[in-house]
């Protein structure tokens, strides 16, 4: 380094009353400034993190001011098994470590309930639970070259207990309460996301297109059971029929429950041959609900090709139209819009955005 520079430097340092440049003269009052403005960087992490609307954008920002604040090398959030539908494309894509990091102390993490710090190789893995309703949904694990000193512990600990009480409020205001799926107001901010991020795909196995698929179903003659056997039993054919979605279609794939017996699904990308054989699967999943009293259980399922759909309501109205055909045509059985549309059994008709549906 030259003379020059390094006298460059040093008065880039001082103002002309050789006064730190933005600081005040007094130690005390430059001290208490640097404090004023670590708390106001804080804050503004705070405002930033608590103005999101949806929960992806809420964890991205979480996940953002974490690199931010706290020099982490890398931050993920990990799933963990729980009985809330917690779907992956709901969270951060920016997740910058493997599966083969989720050590020992992400489980126990998510036993323990409380945050483990361990040392891993050349860096530290410190990971945080996000609860919600006091189940561990998720872990967030942060890869660090050096310990955490309390203070920035202390900072973690108050982001992620931020981030956590958003996240409730949301959970709370977009998730059905009988099935913990997604429910009905979730449904258009969650599926215009998804929608957004589209990349076009092509089979490996076949060279066929990979498309988002949007379906909709209700269980068969689910009046009669309730007519029946009472209300409380069809709640628990609701509650079964639910589990079995999340069984059998992936973690990447949206589970919504508009109200009474209704339920729609937003398909991850694949071949419309593939999207057949989840549903044909789900369709034999759910006919194994019975007992001595009830009758096999079916469904009917209307689907659309989701993919390039700048308008989440138009995909409802065509998947909805697939699904009336359905039921005037047998019951039980899957159509997609597009066959139906090919086969001229149905025409293209244009509904108004405002229509109400379900």
């Amino acid at each position: 380094m030259t003379a020059s520079s390094v006298q460059g430097r040093v008065h880039s340092q001082y103002n002309d009353a050789g006064e730190p440049n933005g600081l005040a003269s007094n130690p005390v009052e430059a001290a208490a400034e640097m404090v004023g403005r670590a708390s106001e960087a804080v804050l503004n992490s705070v405002v930033q993190l608590t103005g999101k609307r949806q929960i992806r954008a809420l964890g991205e920002s979480l996940v953002d001011t974490i690199h931010n604040s706290l020099d982490a090398t890398a931050v993920a959030f990990v799933a963990v098994n729980s009985p809330i539908h917690f779907p992956a494309c709901m969270l951060p894509k920016k997740n910058a470590l493997p599966e083969s990091s989720l050590l020992d102390c992400v489980q126990k993490c998510s036993r323990q309930n409380q945050m483990v710090s361990e040392r891993h190789d050349d860096s530290v893995l410190t990971a945080l639970p996000i609860m919600v309703n006091g189940i561990t949904v998720k872990v967030l694990l942060i890869k660090s070259i050096m310990e955490m000193s309390e203070h920035q512990i202390s900072l973690l600990t108050g982001f992620a207990r931020v981030y956590e009480n958003f996240l409730n409020v949301m959970l709370d205001m977009e998730t059905d309460s009988l099935t913990g799926l997604l429910n009905k107001k979730a449904y258009y901010s969650q599926v215009l996301a998804v929608l957004e991020d589209d990349d076009s795909a092509v089979c490996e196995e076949s060279g066929d297109p990979k498309f988002f698929w949007l379906v909709i179903f209700d269980v068969d003659k689910f009046k009669k059971i309730n007519d029946t056997f009472g209300h409380l039993y069809g709640d628990e054919i609701l509650l079964l029929v639910a589990n079995t979605m999340i069984k059998v279609f992936d973690d990447e794939d949206l589970l919504f429950r508009f109200g009474g017996d209704e339920f729609v699904v937003l398909l991850s990308p694949r071949t419309k041959e593939k999207a057949r054989e989840v549903l044909k699967q789900f369709q034999q999943e759910i006919a194994c609900i019975r007992n001595d009293k009830l009758w096999p259980v079916r469904c009917s399922i209307g689907g659309v090709n989701a993919s390039g759909a700048e308008n989440p309501t138009d995909l409802l109205v065509q998947a909805d139209r697939a699904l009336y055909y359905v039921k005037e045509n047998g019951r039980g059985k899957i159509a997609f819009y597009c066959d139906l549309l090919d086969d001229g059994v149905m025409t293209n008709e244009h509904f108004e955005d405002d229509i109400e549906l379900f």
